[in-house]
């Protein structure tokens, strides 16, 4: 007898397992609270705080590497122009004397050109005697300056002056910049939302 009682006792608590089951599964699911909404403090995210100062006189710092650096550059050119510089005087000295040179020529081929062109005159009786000297000088003055200019064509141009290097400006010290402080402002409050099934 205890058999089939413990049988019919399992039987029907089996039974009413399932039927009060699926009923329980739903009143569980009935049973989700509903959304609420809780405040949620959210900051602002906090800007990375820079000193103005101090980001001027990392930049003067900066610009003082660079000057010292040109300022170095500045005298190794300026040792470089001296030398360039008295190239250039001696060579400039050679072309005005070789200039000077074929300027005294000329001079002296037209004083000759003038000089025989006086006697010339003095022993003329007749004015073509006297035309035909003053063709002959010139003619002579003439082929002179062609001489002259070919010569000084031969020349070339004069040498140029070499450029002096221009010294580097020295940087200015930044002057002091007064950081202004933003007020705090109070964090917001952003309502969170729980969905609802």
């Amino acid at each position: 007898m205890f058999k089939i009682t413990n049988k019919a006792f399992v039987a029907t608590a089996l039974s009413a397992a399932l039927v009060l089951g699926g009923s329980a599964g739903a009143f569980a699911a009935d049973t989700t609270p509903a959304p609420t909404s809780t405040p949620s403090v959210s900051k602002a995210p906090k800007a990375p705080h820079v000193n103005p100062n101090k980001v001027a006189m990392d930049a003067f710092r900066a610009a003082q590497a660079i000057f010292k650096t040109a300022q170095e550059q500045f005298k190794a050119d300026k040792v470089a122009f001296q030398a360039t510089l008295d190239a250039h005087k001696v060579a400039r000295t050679a072309y005005d004397a070789a200039k000077k040179v074929i300027g005294e020529t000329f001079k002296a081929a037209v004083q000759s050109a003038n000089a025989t062109y006086a006697t010339a005159v003095a022993a003329a009786t007749t004015d073509e005697q006297k035309a035909v000297a003053l063709a002959a000088r010139k003619a002579s003055i003439a082929a002179a300056a062609t001489v002259r200019d070919a010569a000084i064509a031969a020349l070339g141009a004069a040498p140029a002056k070499p450029v002096a290097p221009v010294k580097p400006s020295k940087p200015t010290k930044p002057e002091h910049i007064e950081v202004i402080k933003a007020p705090k402002v109070a964090p917001t409050a952003a309502p969170v939302v729980t969905p609802t099934p």
